[in-house]
């Protein structure tokens, strides 16, 4: 692909007008097309990646997913082609701005600006998700504010390059491959789920609710390295909003609705997108909030109430070590020996953590030691 015509493999159908921004995956370019005189969008992606043939295969899949999806708050996926080995996505183009230059360019919009802005969103989320799909990437870069024909303000998700059916894999730790961006990535994209249970919409409510903490304080609650990021969504509560809202302008019924959404067990969230936007709409009409929807074992079971500490402390302790030995493999010792020690705390005789915090302090010890 040469850079004086990246599209050059589009049969010319395309003229390019400039290059809109280039990341890990392609880059993406706004174009006019020749004969309809429209301006689209098309994202070239890599050819170390599209000339992969399990790549391949997983593109045109999910293209043909992205392209069959019509709503008002989603941007159309015209076409998608691979030749000779580049693989593009033409799609519909936006003009406005996405939700992470609204933050840059004024801040935090006023509440009711963000809530309806949010609830836009979710139909878009809710749409996918009734067709049992799920996005995996919902970040601020992923949502635009336009306008409609009337002017009106409208919300528009994008780039639906990897959505993907419930059905099929989509853990880090199952396919070795992440996909969606850090800061807003779910506990479960990092392979924390329930043995047996697959990685749900309530992994893109997660994400969104990322969105929503940062649109209300202008920060995202977890920072700092990538280690510290992962081990945030994984194990640590989210940056108290005494921080990043010391002037308490996000009211505690908000502030409560944003903390759910972003609990680390997915049952422990709001269940659908229809659930989150119903409780938003709440905070807007002044009424009470719908009644959380229960889960787990029904209440007054003697067994339930004596075993459920103990379940919970062990598989506690297994998360915790799992996320000690991701931060040993990416040589944050300081931080796994934090988890390994609260593993310990939990269950003094856990002989995995036990061995693993032998294995960091040999291995911090050994420059020492010559």
């Amino acid at each position: 692909m040469s850079e004086e015509n990246p599209l050059e493999h589009l049969d010319d159908q395309y003229e390019v007008i400039n290059r809109l921004h280039e990341g890990g995956m392609g880059a993406i370019y706004k174009v006019r097309h020749r004969f309809l005189e429209q301006i689209r969008v098309v994202k070239v992606l890599h050819s170390k990646l599209s000339s992969e043939s399990e790549f391949q295969e997983r593109f045109q899949r999910e293209a043909r997913l992205a392209t069959s999806v019509r709503h008002p708050n989603i941007a159309e996926v015209y076409d998608f082609s691979i030749k000779e080995g580049t693989a593009f996505l033409i799609m519909e183009y936006i003009e406005g701005v996405n939700f992470g230059q609204l933050l840059e360019s004024g801040g935090p919009p006023k509440i009711e600006t963000t809530l309806e802005m949010c609830i836009q969103a979710l139909k878009a989320i809710g749409h996918i998700h009734e067709r049992s799909l799920v996005h995996r990437d919902i970040s601020p870069d992923n949502l635009m504010l336009t306008k409609d024909d009337l002017g009106r303000p409208l919300v528009k998700l994008i780039d639906l390059g990897i959505v993907k059916p419930l059905a099929e894999d989509t853990t880090l730790t199952k396919t070795g491959l992440f996909m969606g961006k850090l800061h807003y990535a779910s506990p479960e994209q990092f392979g924390r789920t329930e043995e047996g249970v697959e990685l749900d919409q309530r992994s893109d409510l997660y994400s969104f609710g990322i969105v929503l903490y940062q649109m209300l304080t202008g920060e995202v609650p977890y920072s700092g390295s990538e280690s510290a990021v992962i081990a945030g969504h994984l194990f640590h509560p989210p940056r108290d909003f005494e921080r990043t809202d010391p002037d308490h302008r996000i009211p505690s019924g908000l502030r409560a609705m944003v903390l759910r959404s972003i609990e680390k067990k997915a049952d422990d969230r709001y269940q659908t997108a229809q659930d989150f936007s119903d409780a938003l709409r709440s905070h807007l009409t002044g009424e009470a909030p719908p009644e959380p929807k229960k889960t787990g074992t029904a209440p007054g079971s003697e067994e339930a109430t004596a075993v459920a500490p103990n379940a919970e402390r062990s598989k506690h302790s297994d998360a915790l070590l799992s996320g000690a030995e991701r931060l040993a493999q990416l040589g944050e010792f300081d931080e796994a020996r934090s988890q390994l020690e609260t593993v310990l705390t939990l269950d003094p005789t856990h002989t995995g953590a036990q061995q693993l915090l032998r294995r960091v302090c040999d291995t911090q010890l050994a420059p020492l030691l010559g």
